[in-house]
């Protein structure tokens, strides 16, 4: 009955998140712009998710305490979205090409046996690179 439609983020930069995620394989569906210039609104898809970027001209930075999981993750709330790809060297590599990261990242073993790593966007919003299959 239930089913994944969207994750929102707030952004500061909406034309460098656009094309950080764009980088992602996420393409742009839908725009809006408020009237006054005070929010812009952009979907973009990447198969069936879908991310949800707000842009309020008068957006404050993340907490520092957002930019590691180590002090996030025994915060209550919303913490990362987590994208899968079939191999993390190739990934790891393209984003190194795109200049989307500065160095090689760590590929660790999570818990629960998958392997992954983390990346920022350019607001500071972390991103899980996981290596599996999907859904």
């Amino acid at each position: 009955m239930f089913h994944i439609d969207h994750y929102a983020i707030s952004v500061k930069d909406l034309n460098a998140s656009m094309e950080f995620y764009q980088a992602l394989e996420f393409g742009v569906i839908k725009k809006y712009q408020a009237e006054d210039g005070s929010l812009s609104i952009v979907h973009m898809k990447n198969e069936d998710f879908i991310l949800e970027l707000f842009a309020y001209k008068n957006c404050k930075d993340i907490p520092e305490t957002s930019r590691s999981l180590t002090e996030d993750l025994p915060i209550a709330g919303s913490k990362h979205f987590g994208l899968y790809v079939k191999d993390l060297k190739e990934a790891a590599d393209y984003l190194l090409e795109k200049k989307l990261i500065e160095k090689e990242p760590e590929i660790k073993t999570g818990r629960l046996g998958r392997s992954y790593f983390f990346i920022s966007d350019p607001n500071g919003i972390l991103v899980e690179i996981i290596e599996g299959e999907g859904r």
